[in-house]
């Protein structure tokens, strides 16, 4: 096995861990925290105030959905672009996968403690950091897919 052979065969394996990591996150958070949630969660906010929410199961495995539908269309598209995609498959795993959990967190963060959806709190500045830390994320795995790529 070559080098390059050893480096692509782990950053496939550092891929998949990612994926199934994130989607552990996505469909285990609302439900680990289901004691301190109401029934249904707040999940969108519109005019500083939540307007729109899902059932606490809904809340879990809509966006792993999403999740697995982002990952194997990455994967997909991966396999028939080669090598030159390399980069943008990490830049669109690590940033979808920051943006997607960080909305999780927040959603449940602003859901807990309270009697009903509506009494939600606010997930701006959740939402804020985690736009600016899936930001940084997708540069780290432009950073990373180059380094991949580079022959040896």
């Amino acid at each position: 096995m070559t080098d390059r052979t050893k480096r692509t065969s782990g950053t496939l394996w550092g891929a998949a861990a990612w994926a199934v990591g994130v989607l552990a996150v996505l469909a285990g958070l609302p439900p680990a925290a289901s004691s301190r949630l109401p029934e249904r969660l707040a999940t969108h906010w519109g005019e500083g105030a939540p307007d729109g929410s899902m059932p606490l199961w809904v809340a879990a495995v809509f966006p792993a959905l999403v999740w697995a539908v982002l990952v194997l269309s990455i994967a997909i598209a991966g396999r028939r672009a080669g090598a030159p995609a390399r980069a943008w498959i990490g830049v669109s795993l690590l940033s979808g996968g920051v943006f997607l959990a960080g909305a999780q967190a927040s959603i449940v963060r602003a859901n807990l403690d309270r009697a009903e959806w509506r009494d939600a709190g606010s997930v701006g500045v959740g939402m804020a950091i985690t736009a600016a830390v899936a930001v940084v994320a997708g540069v780290l795995g432009w950073f990373a897919g180059r380094r991949v790529e580079r022959p040896v």
